[in-house]
């Protein structure tokens, strides 16, 4: 009788996963059948029937839209992927993940096996791990193009229906403009809110004075006038309205103050489209020329008179004649900030000896008395700290570069070697199975078992050759992607890697490497470069590596 053989034992995938969900309020999502809930029970049903399955932490972006990936938990999910703290995305279909056609084919087909990350789209059947053909059906890219342009004919009819209520004089914004409020009974119709309106007519006032924006909002910062921002907060949290007894969080800013006196609301003027975004794709917000602007005339009560408001812009326009703005001094915009307070810096600029003398100040120094101090930095010092800390940084992240290259190299070919051998291992124990099976059917045929014993005896054997195969396929997929691990690079380093012959500052340069400059009193600078969590990463799997070689 034909002996049996043990099962080889193998390790099993243990699938960790991170459940994403995404409803957006602004693409027409349908409320009822994709809420976040009904996206969540679907997805654990659907988990209830998979083996091997941890469900490590759900991720759900309520209100976002899949034209972009630059959502909050989509970002957290990420991360945790690059950690290698989650191996598995489910989402309920395609649309959930996003709508952006050419990012979602970039995710699928070339982030996710990057980092050996299953994907499972439940409705649309895509499974990368169980059906790696689902992925490059020819029905998922079509799909992801009817999403982006299902997107895009939202886009289109939200903005029209928009533009015609404009056009008719009705108010489509979210929050009012300060010194207004929404008509208890047409939220469309704006009124003026008794409260807030004396102080618009002091910001212009003191405008008319010939007052600056930097001063107005340091007048009404000290004077315990509050903004809308900081009353909302108030009231929220049922705190004191007496900026004397409870801490100011919220002040008045320069770039407020600017809106508003340049803004023809307060003589009851409705001006819409002076923004927009660059596309239904991309949400960054753009200025658009005057000739754009839709402007309805009369649509609601004034508050400052036509004589005040176009004495204020002429002003206004002889001081923007007056300066000059060297574009060298604006590549730091957003990029800068108080070590202290947070908040960002302002640039003050003047003329001495004919030579534009420039130098960056905290805003809460310049806006509120006492709540800060100065920070001053010379630009031209921050220019070359800046230039030599990038140039150190670069270099840094090539050197890194190098060796983890090394590492690789040196790993896969470990890696492959020890696959092969377990393959042959594999293949061994196939063929000695093949051959018991030979010999169950000769003992049959010699009556040395019965027929039923046979067919006991060979079901198993094909079962057990299907485990062995199923495992080689295994195998040879990860030979495969260790050999692709040597020639796929860590996707920030290009960042770094396209600027290494960087020798002076642009706005490109910083905008492409810098998160955030910190400025200390006393003019000590700390940079915050992008990619921080992917280089110390990186630098923990050297550091990892060079102790196991140890």
């Amino acid at each position: 009788m034909p002996r049996k053989k043990k099962k080889l034992q193998t390790e099993k995938n243990i699938w960790k996963v991170g459940v994403y969900c995404r409803l957006s309020s602004e693409d027409g999502d349908n409320a009822e059948s994709d809420s976040i809930g009904n996206q969540r029970e679907i997805i654990e049903f659907f988990l209830k029937n998979e083996e091997n399955i941890e469900i490590v932490d759900y991720y759900a972006d309520d209100g976002y839209s899949g034209t972009t990936f630059n959502r909050p938990e989509f970002k957290r999910m990420f991360n945790a992927m690059v950690n290698g703290v989650i191996n598995t995305i489910i989402v309920k279909d395609l649309s959930r993940f996003g709508r952006n056609y050419i990012e979602v084919g970039n995710y699928i087909e070339q982030i996710f096996p990057l980092y050996n990350v299953r994907f499972i789209a439940i409705n649309d059947n895509v499974d990368s791990y169980k059906d790696p053909k689902s992925i490059n059906n020819v029905i998922v890219p079509f799909k992801n193009l009817m999403n982006d342009e299902y997107a895009r004919d939202i886009s289109n009819k939200v903005r029209s229906v928009l533009m015609t209520k404009s056009l008719n004089g009705e108010w489509v914004g979210g929050t009012c403009p300060y010194g207004y409020k929404k008509n208890p009974e047409n939220i469309h119709q704006l009124i003026i809110d008794e409260e807030e309106a004396p102080v618009v007519r002091k910001i212009f006032k003191m405008a008319v004075d010939g007052y600056g924006h930097i001063k107005i909002a340091k007048f009404l910062n000290d004077n315990g006038i509050l903004c809308r921002k900081e009353v909302q907060r108030r009231k929220k949290y049922k705190l004191s309205m007496n900026a004397e007894e409870v801490e100011i969080v919220y002040h008045w800013s320069t770039s407020t103050i600017g809106k508003m006196v340049t803004s023809e609301i307060y003589i009851g003027n409705l001006v819409w489209n002076r923004t927009g975004s660059v596309s239904y794709k991309d949400h960054r917000q753009i200025y658009r020329p005057k000739s754009e602007w839709v402007v309805v005339k009369g649509t609601h009560e004034r508050i400052i008179s036509d004589e005040d408001f176009n004495r204020v812009q002429e002003i206004i326009k002889e001081r923007s004649c007056k300066k000059k703005k060297p574009e060298k001094l604006t590549i730091y915009k957003y990029k800068i900030k108080c070590a202290d307070c947070g908040r960002s810096m302002c640039k003050m600029e003047d003329t001495r000896d004919g030579h534009i003398c420039s130098n960056y100040y905290c805003r809460n120094y310049k806006t509120t008395s006492g709540k800060c101090t100065p920070h001053k930095i010379r630009t031209s010092d921050l220019d070359s700290m800046v230039i030599e800390s990038i140039i150190m940084q670069i270099k840094s992240v090539l050197n890194i570069e190098k060796t983890i290259k090394k590492i690789k190299d040196n790993n896969s070919i470990d890696k492959k070697t020890e696959y092969e051998n377990i393959i042959s291992k594999l293949n061994n124990e196939i063929e000695k199975l093949k051959r018991l099976k030979k010999c169950s059917y000769e003992d049959w045929k010699l009556n040395k078992i019965t027929k039923d014993e046979f067919l006991n005896y060979s079901k198993d054997y094909e079962q057990r050759i299907d485990n062995y195969n199923n495992e080689i396929k295994i195998y040879n997929s990860k030979i495969e992607a260790s050999l692709k691990d040597i020639k796929e690079e860590e996707y920030w380093i290009e960042h770094f890697r396209r600027n290494k012959k960087v020798k002076t500052l642009s706005r490109e340069v910083i905008e492409d490497l810098i998160d955030c400059i910190y400025v200390h009193e006393g003019g000590d600078i700390t940079i915050k470069f992008k990619y921080q969590d992917e280089y110390e990463r990186v630098l923990n799997e050297i550091k990892n590596e060079t102790e196991e070689i140890m």
